[in-house]
């Protein structure tokens, strides 16, 4: 299975994803990997490091660079780990590009979906979005260094988030509001258990 978990800045991603992994992992017996963008491959932190870390370019300028990021991403773990039989959960996916890049900063959303897709990466089984509301998400990275886009602040938080919503449909979604950690999982692995015994 390839699954991918989307969300604002804040919305919890990373603490969900490494606890499905071993969850899946128990739950399938296959091996599951656990892997993220940017730069979730070796040699991806310079790459990771710039595109977090550099401003001033324009927002196709941002497309093509995490889309190159994404094709090393597909080429060195992703294709490798699913042609071997293992799950793969990433953080981040062709979604967050869309929403930060033509949500957040207003490229055409049909140009960015047509260069996306002549790329021809792998399509997930699942895709989930951890739903939260933008003052609680950026209330909870306030305390760390930010990166480019969460320095752009509450004001971009919300356009992003606005996108993902506008396309609900698309995903598993968890309301992560008025939620614990725990409540959060448990609603996470509840949705893929149905949707991995339907899939069977």
């Amino acid at each position: 299975m390839f699954i991918t978990i989307e969300g604002i800045d804040g919305s919890g991603k990373s603490t969900q994803a490494k606890r499905l992994a071993q969850w899946l992992e128990d739950f399938t017996g296959h091996e599951t990997i656990c892997t993220f963008e940017p730069g979730g491959w070796d040699g991806g932190k310079s790459l990771r490091d710039f595109i977090l870390g550099s401003s001033g370019y324009c927002a196709q300028s941002e497309l093509l660079l995490f889309l190159a990021d994404r094709s090393e991403h597909v080429s060195r773990v992703i294709l490798p780990a699913l042609k071997a039989g293992h799950n793969v959960i990433c953080e981040r996916w062709n979604d967050s590009t869309l929403a930060y890049q033509s949500g957040g900063h207003e490229l055409n959303v049909s140009d960015a979906e047509r260069i996306i897709a002549a790329c021809n990466f792998p399509e997930p089984n699942i895709k989930i979005l951890l739903d939260i509301e933008p003052e609680t998400a950026f209330s909870r990275i306030a305390s760390r260094t930010p990166d480019k886009f969460e320095a752009e602040g509450l004001k971009l938080m919300k356009k992003v988030s606005e996108f993902y919503r506008s396309r609900a449909g698309e995903y598993a979604v968890i309301d992560c509001n008025n939620l614990n950690e725990e409540e959060v999982f448990a609603a996470l692995t509840s949705k893929l258990e149905v949707y991995i015994c339907q899939s069977r």
